[in-house]
This record gives structure tokens, sequence and C-alpha cells, in this order.
């Protein structure tokens, strides 16, 4: 199947050429998308047949999948796409480079679908190369620091389980929800990373550490604000955050009340559709996704009874859905001053710069690592180098000022109150930004 290219959704103004990419994304409209559905569109978008593809060549991965040193997931899941800003991403160092030249097959002369570049002497290229000695002097993966907080949560939050089960306390099971929102911002960090234990706390919301390396770390990380962004296509029609011209009044002011509703119920839904397409023999049970069912078991077992153990683990698996969406959405991506698909876009597609303008820190946050392990913080640093753990993020800022300066970048730190409230701008805004992102209010 050809792809497919087709007018933006919105008015004839603001077409499919001001997102940047050549082709609409297949199957994005679709009323019950799903991970695999994006895996599957990007396939048909990106058509590189039975390869990977990096930049304008064609690799075949296959025998290395087994030996990818973070984790046979990654290449299995993307077979068949273009993989250039996950590659560039994910590898700091030339190494991978130079081993990819291995699994070499033929050079593409179709563009890319995606609108990003990555020059030698461009911004993106410029920071990384800044950043390896740094890293090579701290490290890339997790401090004792980042590990006793992350263990440290979920601890708390086991006995608060056992607690509420055994009281029957709605009070703690709301509790243990906060907590088990904090253990899957905390964990986020992990599932970014090679493959590692500690990712599968993630699995005890009632999301999926799996799904989410697909719609978290391959779509919107990668195309951040984008048509290809599934964070933003997911929550559509009911949150809008794009500057479409046609949102009607409901979608765009209506949704500061029923939001609260949507958000809560977003983790019941994703698990729903998650059971449908293992029953439906289109995806593969994977044993982390039990540990919500042994939460529940082992409530049970400890309660008065089943439908008390049942109440309570709804409870708290509801206040979760909802503090974990709500908190998400209004940390680091929307606001009238952040780009989204339908503003104008900077001249110089360099992904690095593109990221800049998709995202902006807290000045509460940054310089405290439990907040910024909790709360999505030093987000810019995490979007430009995802593989990094958090606990090093802080190490790289001088990098990151150092390459703004000398590219004439101004980067800047925004507060959170001006998030928030830049969030219900930004689902009611109907007007795209005539200039670009990183430029504005200069």
């Amino acid at each position: 199947m050809a792809p497919k290219t087709e007018k933006f959704e919105d008015s004839n103004e603001n077409d499919l050429m001001l997102t940047g990419f050549r082709h609409y994304p297949t199957d994005r409209n679709l009323p019950n998308k799903s991970p695999h559905t994006w895996l599957n569109g990007k396939r048909i978008d990106d058509d590189v047949g039975p390869y990977w593809r990096v930049h304008n060549k064609l690799y075949d991965l296959t025998d290395f999948i087994d030996k990818h040193p973070g984790g046979k997931d990654w290449l299995k899941t993307t077979k068949g796409i273009d993989i250039t800003e996950a590659f560039e991403s994910a590898h700091i160092s030339t190494g991978a480079e130079k081993l990819l030249s291995k699994y070499y097959v033929k050079n593409i002369s179709t563009p890319r679908n995606s609108p990003y570049t990555f020059h030698e002497d461009g911004f993106y290229k410029t920071f990384k190369r800044k950043a390896q000695p740094v890293l090579k002097k701290v490290g890339r993966g997790p401090s004792w620091s980042m590990v006793l907080i992350q263990d440290s949560i979920v601890l708390t939050f086991a006995l608060l389980l056992i607690s509420a089960a055994a009281t029957g306390s709605h009070m703690l099971a709301v509790i243990a929800g906060v907590l088990l929102t904090m253990t899957g911002f905390c964990a986020h960090n992990f599932f970014h990373q090679r493959d590692n234990w500690r990712m599968y706390y993630f699995d005890l919301t009632l999301f999926s550490s799996y799904d989410w390396r697909i719609t978290h770390g391959l779509s919107h990380h990668l195309f951040t604000n984008t048509i290809y962004d599934y964070e933003i296509s997911s929550v559509e029609p009911f949150l809008e955050f794009l500057p479409k011209r046609n949102k009607s009044t409901l979608q765009r002011y209506g949704c500061y009340i029923y939001e609260f509703f949507f958000v809560s119920v977003l983790q019941y839904v994703e698990a729903l559709k998650r059971i449908c397409m293992i029953l439906f023999g289109k995806q593969e049970i994977r044993p982390e996704n039990l540990l919500p069912i042994m939460e529940l078991l082992l409530m049970a077992t400890i309660a008065s009874s089943f439908s008390i153990a049942s109440r309570l683990w709804l409870e708290m698996h509801l206040f979760c859905s909802a503090s974990f969406i709500f908190v998400g959405l209004a940390v680091a991506h929307h606001h009238p001053d952040i780009y989204h698909a339908g503003d104008a876009m900077r001249e110089d597609r360099d992904w690095g710069l593109c990221q800049l303008d998709a995202v902006r820190d807290r000045v509460e946050v940054t310089g405290n690592l439990f907040l910024v392990s909790t709360t999505f913080g030093d987000h810019a640093l995490h979007h430009l180098l995802p593989t990094v753990d958090h606990s090093k993020l802080s190490y790289l800022y001088p990098v990151l000022l150092e390459t703004c300066k000398e590219f004439g970048i101004p980067f800047r730190f925004m507060r959170q109150w001006d998030l928030f409230i830049g969030k219900y701008r930004q689902l009611a805004n109907i007007t795209p930004n005539v200039i670009p992102a990183g430029y504005i209010n200069e």
C-alpha cells in the first residue's frame, strides 16, 4: 500500500505542507488507534521494505536483533521503519555508526518522510560531541540516588497498598494511587534505557512499558507535538492541542470540565484496548502485563472481601490515571509559545532545535532530582538524550547552554503556573503561530 498524501485535517490554509512531513500519517484518525496501528502506519509511510532506514541508507539488522545492547524489542518493533531519529538520539558516541556499517544493504534515493536533519555541523550533532566527554566522565546510567528514589517510592506504594487492603481505607487507596503515579513517572526514566528490571515498575500502573516504548519513546520523543506524535492524536478529539481553526466551542472550552473525567478513565481504556488486542491475537501477552492483576489478588487475600479489595484497587488506579495524565499534560509541552503542528517551523530543521521548540523546562523543578524524576523534569535534555539517566542530565546543562549560545538559540525556563494555564490556552487556541516557536517574543 502506498503512503498517503492528504490535507492536514483543519482548513485549506493549514495543509500538510505546514507540518513538515511528506505524508499524512496512515491510520492516524482511526477511532481505535493503538501502538501497533501507529507502527503499521509508519511502515506504510516510510516504505522501506523489510529493512531499517538510517538517513539515506538501508540496513538489514535481522541478525543483530538478539545482540542489540539496548534489548531486542527496540529492533523487532522498528523493522520496516525509518529509525534515523531513534538511532541518532539513542547513540551518543560513534561506535554504533561503525557497527551499523556491517549490516549495510544499499543506498536509498527516496526522500525521508521526516523533515528533520542531522548535519555534522548542526546544533544537535554539535551538542552530542560536546556531551560525549562529560558523559564519559560521569556515566550514562542511574546513580545510587536515582535507584534509591525509585525503589523507595515502589516500597512505599507496596506498603500503602497492603495497608489500604488491611484497613479498607479509601484514603490510603488514594494515597497509594499518588505513589503509583510517582512510580510511573520515575520508571519512565528506566524504560528509555537498555533493558533493565526497574523499567517494569511502570507496568504496576495500567499502562504498559512495552507499549510506551512505542507511543512515547518512538513516537512522542522523536516527533514531539507533530502529526506523528501518538500522544497528541491519542487524546483527540476530546483534547485538541493542535491549533486547528475548526475546533468546536465544546472542544475549546468544554474540555475544562470533561477533562477530569477523561483523564480518570484513560488508563482503563488503554488497558481494555490491550486486553482486546491480546484476545484477538494481534498482540502477545507479556509477563509484566499481569502485574496489576497481581496487585488485585494481593489486596484480595488481605481485605475482608474480594468486593472491598476490588473497589480499593479501582479507586487506586482511578486516581493514578487522573493524576498521571493531568500532570503529564501540564509540565512540558503545551503552551501557545511552544511549537505544535500547524505552527510555522523554523527554516533550520535540525532535530535538536525542533525538540527545543516543542518543550519547556520549569524553574521550580530543575536542580532537584526527586522532582525531576517524579514530574518529568529537565525535559529538554531528556528529549535530546533520552537514554541518559535523569540523574546525569544536570551535568549537561553547561554543554546545552554553551551550544545554544554558539547557535544563537534562546533557551528558556518557564514557571509551572504559566505552563498549567498555557495548556488551557493552547486547547482553546485556533490561531497557528506565524513565527517559529524558538523566536516568539524575541
